[in-house]
């Protein structure tokens, strides 16, 4: 309950005052049970809260939160902006459009 009194939605409108273009809003669906190295997605990878092993690639187990957070990192979620991340750099912020001169 605590979590959700917190502002959560100010926070954000905050950051994306102030960074402009440059925050991306990512839904977390899938991205624990998505492989951050095959991109297999199966609720069984997920073999408890914390823990993540996939079935397809056998990558070995870790920490269910560090695998999704790779995911994002990666940009293998769909972006609030509706694409797959692919054709942009996972290491550059997105670039503001500049007016043509």
């Amino acid at each position: 309950r605590a979590m959700s009194r917190s502002g959560w939605g100010q926070l954000v409108r905050r950051l994306q005052h102030k960074a402009f273009g440059r925050v991306e809003q990512i839904p977390a669906a899938y991205t624990s049970q998505r492989c951050s190295e095959c991109g297999h997605v199966a609720p069984g990878n997920r073999k408890s809260q914390a823990v993540f092993e996939c079935e397809a690639c056998n990558a070995g187990r870790c920490n269910a939160d560090v695998n999704a957070a790779r995911n994002i990192a990666a940009g293998r979620a769909v972006t609030a902006r509706g694409d797959l991340a692919a054709g942009r750099s996972a290491n550059r912020e997105p670039q503001l459009a500049t007016p043509a001169a």
